[in-house]
């Protein structure tokens, strides 16, 4: 899967050896080549597709009726979820080079390369295409016979650079350097944030879209995308910098919370289509979604062995926003290796991947009351059913399981899966 892979990557980052030697620096990291395409041909390609077999899954979404899942630059699963003990796969979304979607009131909101593109999913076996904003997150980067730059082909290299070379200062702030066709560097900064990122097989708190009203915002990897989405048009209306590492989005009442590795921001949405940096709490450098509830928000903060994050705290944040101008911290409770959490039935179940779930009573919710650590599953991500409380869904290594929850002892029942 990808995300062993882009977590094997970051940290044979993190442990790569700096030989200093004669002024060179050897480091081991994730090298992209370009991969240059016909870009017409790829946006004009059919939307609906045959349904297949899961492969390399990307972001999921689940509504009453239906489960989506992406398939990693490929597109979309959509199956029929109105039995959740015998989901259906009706169809397939082709869409090229789709890492990370959102869904709102039927619509579909996804990246595709350089554009951001909306989908009608009213009838799950007909998706139609509302919109597409074209070049969204970026200008076109061409190679010299007039191709496009569609995507990397990524490998794992260790190589040597001259100290103070482009390549040397580029690996201080990331753990990627990317080649066009005549292997010269790629700043990138001059990449569309929508080709270097991965959806990871976790949904939930980790999302990179989201839509408020009649706005859709994206993060990029250091910038806030603005969408104007009226019915049968969406246009990008603002980019605001923000900051650098920008990983989640989740929005509360007037106000969105972004999660970067080394701190939660608050952005001011009360004038939507221009949103304003707010405030920061500054943590330490980790891997981090944002969950508000009520004046709190919940952190996690991930820095276990292959977790991709530089650092040695794997907790649980408690966070007073009651003035979102100075967020507060109010309490930390120490995990095995949090990644996502949502809240379902006054509880806060938080995923902890191989080291299972992990469910707090949040009756009080600056408090977190340990109730278990269910360690005989697999869980990166959860989310609730959106109208039944007593199932809730997982994201494991293997795939995608539906669960019955008893709340009286907190047992799960497996309902059913889908297998990767």
């Amino acid at each position: 899967m990808k995300t062993n892979f882009l977590i094997a990557v970051s940290f044979l980052f993190l442990l790569s050896s700096c030989v200093k030697d004669k002024g060179s620096v050897t480091m081991t990291y994730n090298k992209g080549t370009a991969v240059y395409a016909d870009l017409d041909a790829v946006r004009s390609k059919t939307l609906i597709g045959t349904t297949r077999q899961i492969n390399d899954p990307g972001k999921i979404f689940i509504d009453e009726n239906m489960l989506l899942i992406g398939e990693e630059d490929e597109g979309i699963h959509v199956y029929d979820n109105t039995n959740p003990a015998s989901p259906v796969n009706v169809s397939f979304i082709q869409l090229p080079f789709c890492k990370e979607f959102y869904v709102e009131n039927n619509m579909i909101y996804a990246e595709s390369q350089y554009d951001f593109v909306k989908i009608d999913i009213t009838n799950l076996s007909l998706p139609t295409l509302v919109n597409r904003v074209e070049f969204a997150f970026g200008d076109a980067i061409f190679d010299h016979n007039g191709n496009v730059l569609v995507g990397f082909d990524y490998a794992v290299v260790t190589e040597s650079f001259d100290f103070g070379s482009a390549e040397e200062l580029a690996l201080r702030e990331s753990s990627n350097l990317f080649y066009n066709s005549k292997g010269n560097l790629i700043p990138e900064s001059s990449v569309p944030s929508s080709f270097t990122g991965n959806s990871e097989s976790i949904k939930g708190t980790l999302n990179k879209i989201t839509v408020n009203n009649n706005y859709v915002y994206v993060v990029g990897d250091s910038k806030l995308y603005t969408f104007y989405d009226a019915p049968n048009q969406m246009n990008l209306v603002n980019e605001t910098d923000i900051s650098l590492g920008l990983e989640t989005i989740y929005p509360e009442g007037n106000n969105l919370y972004l999660g970067t590795q080394t701190s939660m921001i608050v952005v001011d949405a009360s004038n939507p289509s221009s949103p304003e940096y707010t405030s920061e709490y500054e943590h330490p450098t980790s891997c981090d979604p944002v969950l508000p509830n009520g004046n709190v928000a919940y952190l996690t903060l991930r820095t276990a062995d292959f977790s991709g994050c530089n650092g040695d705290e794997n907790t649980v944040e408690v966070l007073d926003i009651s003035d979102v101008n100075n967020p507060e911290p109010l309490n930390s409770y120490t995990v095995s290796s949090p990644y996502g959490m949502n809240i379902i039935n006054n509880y806060l179940f938080v995923g902890e991947g191989n080291n299972g779930l992990t469910i707090f009573d949040i009756s009080n919710p600056q408090f977190l009351a340990f109730q278990t650590t269910l360690s005989n599953v697999t869980v990166y991500d959860i989310m609730p059913h959106p109208t039944d409380p007593s199932i809730i869904l997982t994201t494991g290594d293997n795939g995608l399981v539906q669960y019955n929850i008893d709340y009286a002892t907190l047992t799960l029942t497996e309902l059913s899966s889908i297998n990767y």
